[in-house]
């Protein structure tokens, strides 16, 4: 069987890569996520030719599964099959983060990156302002704890956009912590969802001239910046 590694930025631009090299479609190869590029690296892929009288021999594409343990593993598969089921044709890489919690043990995050269906159905994943995608995320965190018995922390990111709505924050952030250390006023933010308000919260926690605190009830909870005391 013929195999070839590509890198590229993401995950599904080396795969589009090397199925140009190989002169296959994606349902003639095999497709092994060798580093999704969350550490800032190029994403690398492995894609292995398969012949019909191969394809009972081969296993299913190694997507991470060893690095994310049991949680990552099946929300993986379970979100694969969700989409699926909805008609949408895209890769799943799985990876886990882990970060010191406060009572001295060790939180896990599992994030799932979907790259490589078409923009309109990114589009459609994401939905306005993400609403779409943090009830996608909330479905598969609810089918996953009924799976593991326990809730897990999966988080789902669609063609980057959570990276991209991040650093977008974060700027934001920035920007009127700024105004109001030149007008010393308070500004009030839109409204926001609990992870985009613990972004802006952590951007600006080393800022000694402003401090942030959050507003309001449900959905209406918006974060308000104050110059320093």
């Amino acid at each position: 069987m013929k195999s070839i590694e590509i890198s590229a930025r993401t995950v599904a631009e080396a795969v589009e890569l090397a199925l140009a090299q190989l002169g296959k479609d994606r349902d003639e190869v095999a497709i092994a996520v060798l580093d999704s590029g969350e550490a800032g690296d190029e994403a690398l892929v492995r894609v292995t030719v398969v012949d019909d009288d191969d394809e009972a021999d081969v296993a299913p594409p190694p997507l991470l599964d060893d690095a994310v343990g049991e949680v990552g593993a099946i929300a993986r598969q379970i979100l694969e099959d969700l989409l699926s089921r909805m008609d949408i044709h895209a890769y799943v890489t799985a990876v886990l983060t882990r970060v010191p919690g406060q009572k001295g043990d060790v939180e896990e995050t599992v994030t799932l990156h979907v790259e490589g269906a078409d923009e309109e159905a990114m589009g459609l994943m994401i939905g306005r302002r993400g609403e779409t995608l943090r009830s996608l995320q909330f479905l598969l965190n609810l089918l996953v704890s009924r799976r593991v018995q326990k809730w897990p922390q999966v988080v789902v990111d669609v063609g980057n956009y959570r990276q991209r709505r991040q650093e977008s924050l974060e700027g934001l952030a920035r920007r009127m912590a700024e105004r109001v250390r030149q007008t010393g006023r308070p500004i009030m933010l839109e409204p926001m969802a609990a992870y985009e308000r613990r972004i802006v919260h952590l951007a600006l926690r080393e800022d000694k001239s402003i401090y942030t605190e959050s507003s309001g009830e449900g959905e209406q909870r918006k974060i308000v910046i104050y110059p320093a005391k």
